[in-house]
């Protein structure tokens, strides 16, 4: 393996269809406007953080979620779903725009969706539909560029009088039930829901605050508090008294427990509204959770292992047959292909995902069988539906990783040296990821000068980042 070659990985791309010709650079423009062919109405719902094993559908034991397990088995539910980024703001470009960082220009310098990329929501728009966001997350704030193509867009942080995360959460469910059951008009519609919760500090409210704490918790490991996101209880999300591991589990399961209200809330009121049997219901999230495997607790995005790689993923299409059970590997950069397949809008250029519609409607897709990650930390992966080889930036190079997670589903094990065939084969698919990423690249940086990175952020933003972590607070 050629030195160096993954150690600048941060923006490298995911190879999931043929490379392009070479040519000169080009701004990736969106395809002219056109008419939806199968004008249906989308609602999007994306849970920030929400781990796809801890729900029912998924296999998990508590009963967390009723309601979105209700929405799986009337729809098809994806077993193999992986975000491509798992931090939210990389994470929902790559969503929104289905292209890799190599294409759409997300970086260190560019933390924001570049305005040059077409939306999901600005494609709809051209075609015709009445796109609205109601978001509670300021990392994808209007002023990093998720807004684009969205008429109405919610920032419920930005609200004073929403002073808890509940009251946001509630804001949104308020606000979609009410555009659900007055509409009226025949213009189609995207509407986008983004609930944090259950992202850490996990404080549920009553109920589901005391919900779970069953007896496993008073047998779970004791943890010391600490001031990282390693060997224990981040102190920032210590709660005074509480220092067993099955506690804050219990605590996030009953986030979780929460939001799943809200969505059936959300779903009762597109059931009672005119437009239930026109509406194609998507529900996913951004990234999962470490719960302390890899010794990393209640944080995301640090490394590339299956807690914070996979998330749920359901669609609920009318018409389409219901307890469809997809073991597809699907990923976060499939939902633009898939949604503007089943609508009959013309795709934009560029995009790496894959359609998932055969899939929905319970068909083989032809779904590809490697996908790729990677974080702002430099690290890249790619696997299958057996193996993950994951890339660490080290000193003149990287170090390569290989875990069987048939065998090893905990990935501690590396298993490099004992499948030589299988290490070296994942390992020539990364350095094929490496090699596209570096000639898209070399295309998209110069559509990238001149162009603002980051914009300050308001002080409520601020202030909401800071109670999730992401930044350092004001003293």
């Amino acid at each position: 393996m050629r030195k160096g070659l993954l150690a600048a990985a941060l923006l490298a791309a995911a190879c999931r269809s043929p490379a392009p010709p070479a040519g000169p650079a080009a701004s990736p423009a969106a395809s002219p406007a056109q008419a939806a062919g199968n004008p249906l109405n989308v609602v999007l719902i994306t849970i920030d953080t929400l781990r796809a094993d801890h729900l029912g559908a998924y296999g998990y034991k508590r009963r967390t979620s009723p309601r979105i397990d209700a929405l799986a088995r009337s729809g098809a539910l994806f077993e193999r779903a992986y975000t491509f980024w798992p931090k939210t703001r990389g994470s929902f470009v790559m969503m929104m725009t289905g292209r890799r960082p190599s294409v759409n220009g997300y970086s260190k310098t560019h933390p924001i969706l570049v305005d040059f990329n077409p939306t999901l929501a600005s494609v709809l728009e051209a075609a015709g539909y009445e796109t609205t966001a109601l978001v509670d997350n300021p990392n994808v704030a209007a002023r990093y560029g998720y807004a684009k193509g969205f008429g109405r867009y919610r920032e419920t942080w930005e609200e004073k009088d929403l002073a808890t995360e509940m009251a946001r959460t509630q804001a949104i469910t308020n606000e979609a039930a009410s555009f659900l059951q007055g509409r009226r008009s025949e213009k189609p519609f995207l509407l986008w829901l983004h609930y944090v919760n259950p992202h850490a500090p996990y404080t549920p409210p009553a109920p589901f605050d005391t919900a779970f704490l069953d007896a496993r918790v008073a047998s779970s490991p004791r943890l010391p508090v600490v001031p990282g996101f390693h060997g224990g209880i981040p102190k920032q999300w210590a709660a005074p008294g509480k220092d067993r591991l099955g506690y804050y589990v219990a605590q996030y399961d009953g986030e979780i427990a929460a939001v799943d209200q809200e969505v059936g809330r959300v779903l009762d009121a597109l059931a009672a509204s005119p437009v239930s049997g026109r509406t194609v219901v998507v529900l996913t999230s951004d990234h999962g959770e470490s719960l302390g495997e890899h010794d990393y607790y209640f944080d995301h995005g640090e490394d590339l292992f299956e807690p914070s790689m996979a998330i749920p993923l359901v669609v609920a299409l009318p018409g389409a047959p219901p307890g469809v059970r997809s073991r597809a590997l699907a990923s976060t950069l499939d939902l633009v292909p898939t949604l503007l397949d089943l609508l009959k809008v013309s795709y934009p250029s560029d995009l790496a995902g894959v359609s998932l519609l055969p899939e929905v409607k319970g068909q083989p897709s032809g779904a590809p069988r490697r996908l790729f990650g990677q974080n702002e930390r430099n690290l890249t992966a790619t696997w299958d539906e057996r193996y993950r080889l994951v890339a660490t930036p080290v000193e003149g190079g990287a170090k390569l990783a290989l875990f069987d997670r048939a065998s090893d589903p905990r990935e501690a094990r590396d298993v490099s040296k004992s499948d030589p065939e299988v290490f070296r084969a994942a390992r020539r698919e990364l350095e094929l990821y490496q090699e596209r990423g570096d000639r898209e690249w070399s295309r998209t940086r110069p559509l990238l000068e001149g162009k603002a990175g980051e914009l300050p952020m308001s002080p409520e933003a601020r202030e909401r980042l800071c109670a999730l972590g992401y930044i350092e607070c004001d003293n």
